[in-house]
């Protein structure tokens, strides 16, 4: 199999050649929006606090468990509804469909998360959140590569890649300080609201092309049995290595900043001794974001321009490494909140970085969103262990452990993908 930078992977030799309206990007930037601020706002303080009313003694065990099985849902639900998505055949598009449907699970779980009076019945709730952020998030990923020209992905993945930080900034500020209840309906009612100004677009063209000429329906489309559909979820690393370590490189990466901000609220309440922890984490979400917007737009630019992006994926994880490195060595809260700023412009590269990257890799230009489903597959199996590693890691080593172990981790994410030959 020739990896060398001429032997270009399908999905680039049908890539769209006409830029994407300006509207487009921001139905886009909105709906990805209030995906992260019903998913992270709920992670940071919703899901945290109610699993603590219920059992303070074992809250860090059970929060372990509960984002464990959330992330599970999500590891399955991204390849299989993006595999679904690109097989979809209606006259709203493919997309448009999936993403309405993963909208009203996710909002509707949010809304019932306070109802629930056992433990059992949150993780049931957080399941369907999960689940349903990852099957959303597998539709919108595909749209960049199914409309947007590559000499412009960087820009709109940076784009699309600000609205994680900025959610996560909406989110918190949504929860703080109120009831639970009333932070899982503002929570619910901003991923619904948001999302329909994408759902309600006309110009998404019901068939996209699969290499074959124009956009025309054919029996690819359709949908197949579930053996085949499982079976065609399989990406050989033989014949699509570059494809394999992006995969690899997006685990690790993940693993790093789930471990990172997992037990942040606790571990400014017990390590650095906040007297509102709270307000804490709000506090560094708007510096993370700060941080990010600040850098990801103009890394995508640049990017765009050089044509390269691998050193901007690497640099961005080492620059998170230093910052998860000082706060391992001094948790005091002058340090926890310069780090803040530094790791929230370090991952605001990778994600709009990293994100272009993998859009140039993709195996098949007719499984965009099956593909982009197994890189979300990586990130959620981050994201499935990382509650495990965490808590033995907190236990028995403490949060100065976690920090130092996350930092190492960064550091593997951005090396992963240096092998890759197709992408410079």
């Amino acid at each position: 199999m020739d990896s060398s930078p001429t032997a270009r992977s399908s999905t680039l030799a049908h890539a769209p050649a006409r830029p994407v309206s300006r509207t487009w990007i921001l139905a886009l930037f909105l709906v990805t929006l209030g995906m992260w601020a019903g998913l992270l706002g709920a992670v940071q303080i919703l899901l945290p606090s109610r699993i603590e009313s219920l059992d303070p003694v074992d809250k860090v065990w059970n929060m372990a468990m509960v984002t464990a099985l959330g992330a599970v849902a999500a590891v399955v639900s991204s390849p299989i509804a993006g595999a679904l998505s690109d097989r979809t055949t209606s006259r709203f598009g493919r997309r448009r469909p999936w993403v309405a449907a993963s909208t009203a699970v996710c909002a509707g779980a949010l809304l019932a998360l306070p109802m629930q009076t056992s433990l059992a019945g949150i993780a049931f709730c957080w399941i369907l959140v999960h689940g349903g952020v990852n099957a959303m998030h597998a539709a919108l990923c595909a749209a960049i590569p199914d409309r947007v020209p590559v000499d412009r992905r960087g820009m709109v993945s940076a784009i699309a890649g600000l609205a994680m930080p900025l959610g996560l900034v909406l989110g918190t500020l949504l929860v703080s300080g109120v009831p639970v209840w009333a932070g899982a309906v503002l929570l619910g009612a901003v991923v619904a609201g948001l999302a329909v100004p994408y759902v309600l677009q006309h110009d998404e063209p019901a068939h996209v092309a699969h290499g074959t000429g124009p956009h025309e329906p054919t029996e690819r489309t359709r949908l197949r049995s579930p053996g085949r559909l499982l079976t065609g979820l399989y990406v050989s690393p033989r014949e699509h290595p570059d494809f394999a370590w992006a995969l690899g490189g997006r685990f690790f990466a993940q693993l790093a900043t789930s471990l990172a901000t997992l037990y942040l609220l606790y571990f400014l309440r017990d390590e650095v001794g906040l007297d509102d922890p709270d307000g804490g984490v709000a506090v560094l979400s708007l510096l993370y974001t700060v941080g990010a917007v600040g850098s990801a737009v103009a890394a995508g630019r640049l990017s765009d321009r050089t044509g390269r992006r691998k050193v901007f994926v690497l640099a961005s994880t080492l620059l998170m490494a230093a910052a998860l490195t000082f706060m391992s060595m001094a948790p005091t809260w002058p340090v926890v909140l310069v780090s803040a700023a530094v790791i929230g412009a370090g991952y605001g590269i990778y994600i709009a970085i990293d994100q272009a990257l993998v859009t140039q890799v993709l195996p098949e230009a007719r499984d965009h969103a099956k593909d982009l489903g197994l890189v979300n597959m990586a990130g959620s199996g981050a994201v499935a262990v990382a509650p495990l590693i965490a808590a033995q890691t907190v236990l028995h080593g403490g949060y100065s452990l976690l920090f130092t172990l996350a930092a190492g981790l960064a550091v593997v994410g951005g090396l992963s993908i240096q092998p890759i030959r197709s992408v410079r």
